[in-house]
C-alpha cells in the first residue's frame, strides 16, 4: 500500500506517551524529517501535529484505524497499538535479517504484509490487535520488476501486489504458501486498495481504476473510473462511505475525485493547491501529501465532509548552545 512507509534515520525506537489534555485525535502522521510518529490533534480544519508518540524509528507505517502503526528499526519489526493513549503497547514481530521494505495494513488493522526484499519474500501476519502470529509467506523470487504497491486482505492469508517492470505493470494475487498468480496487466502499476472482498487497482498509464471481484474463483474485472471521470495520473486511491465512494488523487492535475460506485457518477471534484502524492487512510482522514517539520504542513482529507485541510508540523527543537 504504501507511500506512508518512509525511511528515517537508524536510531532506536522510543515511545512517548500522548498528552491526554491535548484534545481529540484524528489520525496519525509519519514525520520523516524529525523521525517521529505524531498524532493529528484536534478536529478537521483546526488540527495540528502533536508531540511525538514514537520517536527515532527507522521507518513507520500508519494503520487505517488511526491508532496503530508498524515501526521498524534495522531488521526488527514492531506493531505499536493504542498510540492515542498514555501507554502505547509495543509488540515485537521479530527480526527479519535485511531491512524490511514496503508494507501494508488490512482494512481492519488486524493483518499486516511486509516485503522482505533481501529474501525476495512477502511475510503475512494476522491477529495484530489481539494475538499476532505469522500467517504465512510467499516466495517472490520468480517475479521481475519493482514492487509498486501492496495490499492485504483481512485475515492475513491473501495479499495483492503491483509490480512495475518499466514498460508495463502486473497485478498479482499472493496467497500464503502458494506461488504468485497473475491477475491482470497494467500499462503502469499504481496504488491498490481493498474494501471488504473487493480489490481496486489504479493504472497510471491508462488513467483508470479497475475493480477485481471473486479472486478465489471466477475472477471478475471491470473498469470503474476512466479519464471521462477526470482521472489523470491516479497516484492514490481509497474507499470512503463504507465502500460506496471511491476516492482518487490525481497527481498531474492536482485534483481529488469522489466517485459514487453505485451510480458511477462523480460526486465531488476538488481542485488542490498542492500535488498529492498518495491517499492513505488513518482513522477518519486520508493523507494526501506529507509535510516537512517547520517548513510545510501535511495535507489531509476529511472524508466525512469531503474537505481538505492542512496540518502544521512543529519544527525540530533547536540544539542547546554550549556557550
Amino acid at each position: 500500500m504504501s507511500k506512508l512507509l518512509v525511511a528515517l534515520f537508524a536510531l532506536a525506537a522510543i515511545a512517548a506517551p500522548a498528552d491526554p489534555m491535548a484534545g481529540p485525535n484524528s489520525g496519525i502522521l509519519i514525520d520523516s524529517q524529525t523521525r517521529a510518529v505524531r498524532l493529528i490533534v484536534g478536529v478537521p480544519g483546526s488540527a495540528y501535529a502533536g508531540e511525538s508518540a514514537v520517536r527515532e524509528a527507522d521507518s513507520a507505517l500508519a494503520a487505517p484505524d488511526g491508532r496503530t502503526a508498524l515501526i521498524t528499526r534495522g531488521s526488527s519489526i514492531h506493531a505499536v497499538r493504542q498510540l492515542d493513549s498514555a501507554q502505547p503497547v509495543w509488540i515485537s514481530l521479530g527480526d527479519e535479517g535485511p531491512a524490511p521494505g514496503r508494507a501494508a495494513w488490512s482494512q481492519d488493522a488486524q493483518a499486516l504484509a511486509v516485503h522482505l526484499p533481501g529474501q525476495s519474500r512477502l511475510r503475512l501476519w494476522s491477529g495484530i490487535q489481539d494475538a499476532p502470529e505469522i500467517s504465512g509467506e510467499v516466495d517472490l523470487s520468480a517475479i521481475d520488476g519493482s514492487l509498486a504497491a501492496l495490499a492485504v486482505a483481512s485475515g492475513g492469508r491473501t495479499a495483492f501486489a503491483a509490480f512495475d517492470s518499466g514498460d508495463h505493470g502486473i497485478l498479482y494475487i499472493l496467497k500464503a504458501g502458494e506461488s504468485p498468480r497473475m491477475l491482470l496487466t497494467l500499462a503502469r502499476a499504481g496504488a491498490i486498495a481493498i474494501q471488504d472482498n473487493v480489490l481496486y487497482a489504479a493504472d497510471r498509464g491508462r488513467n483508470e481504476v479497475i475493480r477485481v471481484d471473486n479472486w478465489d474463483s471466477e475472477v471478475s474485472v471491470a473498469t470503474v473510473a476512466t479519464s471521462s471521470h477526470g482521472v489523470s495520473d491516479p497516484v492514490g486511491i481509497g474507499l470512503a462511505n463504507r465502500g460506496q465512494t471511491l476516492l482518487i488523487a490525481c497527481g498531474d492535475t492536482r485534483r481529488l475525485i469522489a466517485l459514487g460506485l453505485r451510480s458511477s457518477a462523480v460526486e465531488a471534484a476538488i481542485e488542490l493547491e498542492f500535488s498529492p502524492t498518495g491517499l492513505e487512510r488513518s482513522g477518519p482522514v486520508f493523507l494526501l501529501a506529507s509535510g516537512a517539520a517547520g517548513e510545510r504542513p501535511a495535507q489531509v482529507l476529511d472524508a466525512a465532509s469531503m474537505k481538505v485541510f492542512f496540518v502544521p508540523i512543529p519544527a525540530p527543537a533547536a540544539a542547546a548552545s554550549l556557550e
